[in-house]
């Protein structure tokens, strides 16, 4: 046997998993993590309201939203679609993180949905929310867009650590 052969296969042994040959071992399945790595800057976008209850929609703006291009009574499907284009990422090398909560119920449904790391100087994270009234279950998604509304959070201004309604300077 050649000198490199003969090492190689020590250290292989070596390195390689120790097993006790009488102990049966179970077989291992993986398990997702529901932990995403996130970059230090910009921090996460939360959605605090852990009940649809606590949600304050007069705290939410219809005018801010005009950006979204929202239009009462279309359909859910439709409303997702205009969330997830107006909030997709941009080219570049700009870090955009999302957050979004679902509340189903047997009449409707309510939708919340976040960012931070925008591309902007002046806004910090904005966050909307979509009412679709409408049976739930398998027919959700034939719900249609019954209300909606976003609020915004400025680096800069009289106001820079609470959700607003106001352009940010």
């Amino acid at each position: 046997m050649k000198p490199y052969l003969f090492i190689s296969a020590i250290f292989l042994a070596a390195c390689g998993p120790s097993q006790d040959l009488e102990a049966p071992t179970a077989p291992t399945t993986p398990v997702a993590s529901t932990e995403r790595a996130q970059p230090a800057t910009p921090p996460s976008p939360t959605l605090p309201e852990s009940n649809l209850e606590d949600v304050d929609f007069s705290a939410y703006s219809t005018d801010l939203a005009r950006f979204v291009g929202f239009e009462l009574g279309e359909t859910r499907l439709e409303t997702i679609d205009k969330i997830r284009l107006y909030y997709a990422p941009e080219t570049g090398s700009t870090i955009i993180t999302t957050a979004s909560q679902t509340y189903e119920r047997d009449d409707g449904s309510v939708f919340l949905f976040s960012r931070t790391g925008l591309p902007d100087d002046s806004v910090q994270a904005e966050e909307v929310y979509a009412i679709f009234s409408g049976p739930g279950g398998a027919d959700k998604f034939n719900q249609t867009l019954a209300a909606y509304g976003m609020r915004i959070k400025c680096y800069r201004g009289e106001n820079t650590t609470e959700w607003q309604t106001d352009l940010c300077p």
